[in-house]
């Protein structure tokens, strides 16, 4: 399995140095930049990463690299980068290999406390909390996969993930501990995985959310999101509305999370809408005593996608649950299995059994 980790993110770099060179080349020079500091304690530039590989029985295998690197600009000011190498393919299609460089993160953050905090450049919208926790790493979630509504675009994924302003956030003190988040900017435009900048076909876009987090009951928190953009799609514009709640309860090596999310996309000139909607509840326990290396977890996952809405053609609904063992052998490696089973065609289910070998550096 070492040996097909080594083989798949050789080739994604390959990949990556012949078809995104000008990416490619922001991690050499931020890993050069790494190897200089290195010499100066304590570090101002840091780069760290996360590599997997995933091997299915009935869907594509996946081998990927994910580097960030963050760089101390002063007492208040940072910046972070963070670049994703994947490489798809399946063993009955050795010519379906498919291999993507993607920038997710890249921004400039201003922080003196937790009271306050603003982020300038590329970063997540929040409108799903999983992926504002845990970003893209798979070593950091307890599933392998993602639930549906926290899927990229580049994966037919149907809610907005990133988006390109400014983002603030703070937390106030006393027994709620609330916090607040806002940000505005641009979002996807006509194509879901591109955010336009420059070009008229920006989608201008803005993000609000609370949580409360009260220190009566220690590891919980609950709130709520907002999301709105204006969507220049073709041959009508789109207004999207999305709304998420969501509860996380952690303690105790207890893990309880579940999100309910709401997208609606208008038609600007007919009084059309489309309603989509999806939600996840995961529930996971790390065993007692001398098996506390394992974490079992259940998740239940759904989303449902209107079929006549237009922006979302290559997303499907979803309908699954999955059942598997997290088991973390250092707390740099560690592996899954999990059994899924999803629908496929009206009537008739799918199931998947999964293995995944993934560490952090």
């Amino acid at each position: 399995m070492n040996g097909e980790l080594i083989q798949g993110l050789s080739s994604i770099a390959y990949e990556a140095l012949m078809k995104r060179p000008l990416v490619f080349l922001c991690l050499l020079i931020a890993g050069r930049a790494f190897a200089e500091d290195a010499l100066q304690p304590p570090p101002r530039i840091h780069i760290g990463g996360f590599a997997d590989l995933i091997v299915r029985t009935t869907s594509p295998n996946i081998a990927a690299l994910d580097l960030f690197a963050t760089v101390r600009l002063g007492d208040a000011w940072s910046g972070l980068a963070e670049a994703i190498a994947q490489k798809t393919w399946r063993d009955d299609d050795p010519q379906g290999e498919i291999a993507e460089l993607d920038l997710e993160r890249l921004y400039l953050s201003y922080r003196t406390s937790d009271a306050f905090r603003v982020e300038i450049g590329q970063t997540h919208t929040g409108i799903v909390r999983w992926n504002e926790r845990e970003h893209r790493s798979r070593f950091l979630q307890t599933p392998i996969d993602v639930p549906a509504i926290a899927r990229r675009p580049q994966d037919d994924g149907a809610w907005p993930l990133r988006f390109v302003g400014v983002w603030a956030a703070g937390r106030a003190g006393g027994p709620l501990a609330l916090t607040w988040e806002a940000g505005v900017g641009a979002g996807p435009g006509a194509e879901r995985d591109v955010i336009p900048i420059l070009s008229r076909d920006r989608s201008p876009a803005g993000f609000v959310s609370f949580a409360i987090a009260p220190e009566s009951i220690s590891g919980l928190d609950f709130g709520a999101a907002f999301y709105a953009q204006h969507v220049p799609s073709k041959p009508d514009a789109l207004r999207e509305r999305d709304l998420t709640l969501f509860t996380n309860y952690v303690n105790g090596g207890t893990e309880v999370r579940a999100e309910w999310a709401r997208m609606n996309h208008s038609l600007t000139r007919m009084r059309t809408t489309f309603h989509n909607q999806g939600y996840y509840v995961l529930i996971s326990r790390r065993l007692p005593g001398s098996a506390g290396h394992a974490r079992p977890y259940v998740l239940l996952d759904r989303q449902t996608i209107d079929p006549l809405d237009p922006y979302l053609a290559s997303s499907a609904s979803e309908k699954a649950w999955v059942g598997g063992v997290r088991y973390d052998f250092t707390p740099r490696l560690t592996g899954k299995v999990e059994h899924r089973s999803q629908r496929a065609a009206p009537g008739g289910s799918q199931s998947i059994l999964s293995f995944q070998l993934s560490v952090s550096f």
